[in-house]
């Protein structure tokens, strides 16, 4: 991978490495929790309704608190129709947005049923305008997340991502899978490939890494301009910073930390940053991936699962961690 950064219409990021946009994942304390550790160059909000954003108050809105350790923060919308967009856009810039996504790429039932997500990549006169809108009532960054589509047809793909480019979007996020395909499912990295030589616009490459050695193969065979990771990040917040040490220059190597202190630091965060009836919930969702960093992760799930607070999951936790040592990260080469 060449070190150095690349630029989304005027935004720099460096390092090439992006925190994706997840549901109940991607909120203010985990993305502090991110920058704490280091390496990743770009962050992404949640999934954030267009439709009722402008009705949120940033000071106390879960989806909207931030802080200036989070950037640069590009904000993505979950957008059905061009008009839910110059509210949103309105709301979104009035927090300091760095840039705008677009999803079109969330396989969600209920978020297809309403016409957004993928639903968008089946109408690609919909998609057009729902850009150009974008294009029009804003001069951040803008970005869309996709799939590959509803089946494969590079046809449709190629004309999809070539409106995407004429109608203003500045990058493209490939997440190669179709809208069925589960995450067993390998990524399809050729497409990202496809897709980044079609293009003149910087493409985003997601699916599937989860490593140094990982990142560094995405970008060998696809050439993409930089690598988005979600749910294995959650495992291990510190992986953008792997990834930067082995890959990039600039970055020095740090001790890997503890699991435990790690898990700790998150809970700290949510009791800073959530609202105490949010606090659990998204503890749990946390520890859903962070459990698999040992052999008996299942034990840690289901001990934090049935907790009735906050402190009696974190308590639960510590007692799992005086009596599990985490299983070992990938080697880097």
């Amino acid at each position: 991978m060449k070190p150095g950064p690349f630029y989304i219409r005027n935004l720099r990021v460096e390092p090439p490495l992006i925190l994706a946009p997840m549901a109940g994942l991607t909120h203010t304390a985990f993305r502090q929790l991110v920058a704490e550790c280091g390496g990743c160059g770009l962050f992404y909000t949640e999934m954030l309704s267009a439709r009722s954003l402008p009705f949120e108050t940033p000071h106390c809105s879960p989806w909207l608190q931030t802080t200036e350790r989070e950037r640069p923060l590009m904000y993505q919308l979950l957008v059905s129709e061009p008009e839910e967009l110059p509210a949103a856009i309105e709301k979104v810039e009035s927090c300091g947005a760095d840039g705008i996504d677009l999803n079109m790429g969330c396989a969600t039932a209920l978020i297809v049923k309403r016409g957004g997500g993928v639903a968008l990549m089946k109408d690609p006169r919909r998609a057009e305008a729902i850009s150009k809108t974008a294009r029009r009532h804003t001069n951040l960054p803008l970005t869309a997340k996709i799939r590959l589509g509803w089946r494969l047809d590079w046809t449709t793909l190629r004309d999809f991502c070539l409106m995407l480019q004429a109608s203003g979007i500045d990058a493209v996020t490939v997440h190669p899978r179709l809208k069925g395909d589960r995450l067993n499912r390998p990524a399809r990295w050729t497409y990202i490939t496809k897709i980044k030589e079609l293009l003149d616009i910087p493409v985003i490459g997601n699916g599937d890494v989860d490593s140094p050695e990982t990142a560094f193969q995405m970008v060998e065979q696809t050439k993409c301009d930089a690598v988005m990771i979600g749910r294995a990040s959650v495992r291990q917040p510190w992986l953008f910073r792997q990834i930067a040490t082995a890959l990039f220059t600039g970055f020095q190597h740090q001790p890997e930390p503890e699991p435990p202190m790690i898990y700790h630091r998150f809970a700290s965060l949510l009791r800073i940053t959530t609202h105490p009836e949010r606090q659990l919930r998204l503890l749990k969702e946390f520890t859903f991936y962070f459990a698999r960093n040992y052999a008996f992760g299942h034990t840690l799930w289901s001990l934090v699962h049935n907790a009735d607070s906050l402190d009696n999951a974190v308590a639960l936790a510590e007692d799992f961690f005086q009596q599990q040592r985490p299983k070992p990260s990938p080697l880097i080469s």
